[in-house]
């Protein structure tokens, strides 16, 4: 694409194909037995995790869910018109099947903050705006009441709901060092500053005060699923940033010990090592329950929006690829595993919502058939897609979101339309089609086994750090 990547690679490194990283086919595979994991309660209606299996009411549940990162800013009081919107999006979202919504527990800075979501949960540090919290309960306890589940991100490593940058501004690290659409701005000077967050105990106490605060008073919600953050990167602080994921699980699962916890991990990503991301060491944690993983076709280099004709053949290649690794890497660590973001662009890289989505549809049938035959026989344990747009609309296709836009899939400091999925897209009736068969995959014999197997209570300690 013609512009840098925005919050998921910057487009250099080589593409994760390279150096012999990935097979050809995944096909049934011997499992690790699952590791050693914390105390962790029954809370009814909740999900379990059981060797590589998710399991809710006693029985497997496949996950067939979609992000939605807005529905909490929406349901904050006083926002009518917004809740009215998540209740419209939640009943198209249930509508075409889906059973699980991946959502914001957090956002942080000052509603002057560029690219950023507004109004903010935590303008300030230490300062929680009771408005704002009650969206993040309302939210939680409308997908309860739905039977939904749901998993909160209660960090970010990009700037767009403030995450690892604001907490290091407050923490005296500095001005935030935006990236590109900022002038003279820098994804790598951006992502270097971010990653230094793991060794910033100031910035770190903040983030677990938030979590002190907000996790116990959810803690008896079976909706409710908790992720460290979205997509973190270890970049050059790796041994830092596994203790703190070991860490900050172990906080979570202290406060709330019948509900799940993941990383918000990307994978291998486009370029693991300069991300500084390993999906086995980074999912080690006995506090941790499954792993999860993004995979971004026009992010990472493998399609370009303007010829995607042309390089559709080699995105779903290494598309089939990355899924197949990370099937096969689940498989050493012995827990389920989630493909928790994945997108593709409209036809002629086209923002506009009316834009057909030929292209898109394909991609999607084919990652979710390969997720489905992943099922029976490795960790692998569901599908979201990003993102969720509903019956919004961009104002200024391809432009950057402003204060009064609506939300739709795409954050504020991505270009509109890039993303989203729409009510009227045909990738939605696609989304919805699959959804029963991924919800109903029935797994073998040999699977079945590894997901009643009952996990070992254990002290954990400290993550790998190498």
């Amino acid at each position: 694409m013609s512009e840098p990547p925005s919050r998921r690679e910057i487009l250099q490194g080589a593409a994760v194909a390279a150096g012999g990283l990935l097979i050809e086919g995944c096909h049934s595979m011997p499992v690790a037995a699952s590791p050693a994991t914390v105390a962790h309660d029954h809370l009814p209606g909740a999900l379990e995790v059981r060797g590589t299996r998710f399991i809710k009411d006693g029985k497997p549940f496949f996950v067939s869910g979609i992000n939605y990162w807005a529905g909490t800013t929406l349901s904050r009081t006083g926002n009518a018109a917004g809740l009215d919107q998540v209740k419209r999006d939640l009943d198209g979202i249930q509508a075409a099947g889906l059973n699980m919504i991946r959502t914001m527990g957090a956002t942080e800075g000052p509603d002057s903050a560029p690219e950023r979501i507004v109004p903010t949960i935590q303008p300030a540090m230490g300062q929680y705006d009771p408005a704002g919290i009650a969206g993040v309960f309302s939210f939680a306890d409308e997908l309860q009441k739905r039977g939904l589940q749901g998993i909160f991100m209660l960090n970010n490593f990009w700037q767009w709901s403030g995450g690892f940058a604001q907490y290091l501004s407050w923490a005296g690290a500095g001005a935030i060092p935006y990236p590109p659409p900022a002038p003279g701005g820098s994804w790598d000077q951006f992502q270097k500053f971010c990653g230094s967050f793991y060794k910033n105990d100031k910035a770190k106490e903040a983030f677990r005060a938030y979590i002190k605060f907000l996790v116990p008073q959810l803690r008896n919600n079976p909706a409710v699923i908790w992720e460290l953050a979205n997509e973190p990167r270890g970049m050059t602080n790796i041994p830092a940033y596994r203790n703190w994921i070991d860490e900050t699980a172990r906080l979570i699962k202290s406060l709330a010990p019948g509900q799940l916890v993941t990383t918000g991990c990307e994978g291998l990503t486009g370029s693991p090592v300069y991300a500084g991301v390993d999906p086995v060491k980074d999912h080690q944690s006995p506090s941790i329950d499954f792993i999860c993983f993004h995979m971004w076709a026009e992010n990472w280099n493998w399609v370009h929006g303007n010829s995607i004709p042309a390089g559709y053949p080699k995105a779903l290649d290494l598309a089939k690829k990355y899924l197949n690794k990370h099937a096969e890497l689940a498989a050493k660590v012995g827990k389920p595993l989630l493909l928790e973001e994945f997108g593709f662009p409209r036809d002629g890289g086209s923002f506009d919502p009316t834009s057909p989505t030929t292209y898109r549809d394909q991609y999607f049938q084919e990652v979710y058939a390969l997720v489905q035959s992943l099922i029976p026989s490795t960790p692998m344990a569901g599908i979201m897609p990003w993102a969720w747009g509903g019956d919004s609309r961009p104002p200024r296709p391809g432009d950057f979101w402003k204060v009064g836009d609506p939300f739709i899939g795409d954050p504020p400091h991505e270009k509109q339309g890039w993303y989203s999925i729409y009510d009227k897209d045909t990738t939605l009736k696609l989304i919805a089609e699959w959804s029963p068969k991924i919800a109903n995959t029935v797994t073998n014999t040999a699977t079945n086994t590894v997901a009643n197997t009952v996990t070992t209570t254990v002290t954990s300690p400290a993550a790998t750090t190498s």
